[in-house]
């Protein structure tokens, strides 16, 4: 008998997989994952917008409604996908269906996706250079979601597959900040 957990992950691994065909034929995967992303943020960081969100008081449509103005700048076939999420009250398997969707559109493009956080933009030059020294490591073409963050200072954070590297200021800071708290 399969358990509540197992049961989520087989409901995410549906939605991924059905996220990825519907973005495949729109010829949006790499677009779509950085969508994901985005949503996924969205939802993490509103309260408020996730208990709108499974509030049965609100009629469905009203919800869906909601999804589709609050995500209207992402990819249709994402805004469709949350709409279903959120009429099956399965909201909360956001962070897993990213997982498994950035798993398979990894596989389906042959790159690894790469999350670059910047204080400003990169450039080409920097840009580049990321990539160069990437798909060396990883032995496969690198695709880089960018994110500005100017409370990052300066310097550039990397996130991929589980492991991140933070040589932002702002970090450097920090530890800066909890070294002298410790020393008397």
């Amino acid at each position: 008998m399969p358990t509540d957990r197992n049961f989520a992950r087989q409901a995410a691994q549906v939605y991924a997989k059905a996220l990825l065909d519907a973005a495949s034929n729109a010829d949006r995967v790499f677009a779509v994952s950085g969508d994901l992303a985005q949503a996924q943020d969205a939802v993490r960081s509103s309260i408020e917008l996730r208990e709108t969100l499974k509030d049965h008081t609100l009629p469905l449509e009203g919800r869906q409604a909601i999804v589709r103005e609050v995500f209207s700048d992402l990819a249709s076939e994402l805004v469709e996908a949350l709409c279903v999420m959120v009429e099956r009250d399965e909201l909360t398997l956001l962070g897993r269906v990213r997982e498994d969707y950035d798993e398979l559109a990894e596989a389906a493009l042959g790159a690894v996706f790469i999350d670059v956080v910047t204080a400003v933009a990169l450039d080409d030059a920097l840009r580049a250079a990321i990539v160069e020294k990437y798909s060396g490591q990883f032995g496969r073409d690198v695709l880089l979601r960018e994110h500005v963050e100017p409370s990052i200072l300066g310097g550039i954070i990397l996130s991929a597959h589980g492991q991140r590297i933070d040589a932002s200021i702002a970090s450097q800071l920090e530890n800066a900040r909890a070294t002298l708290a410790q020393t008397t």
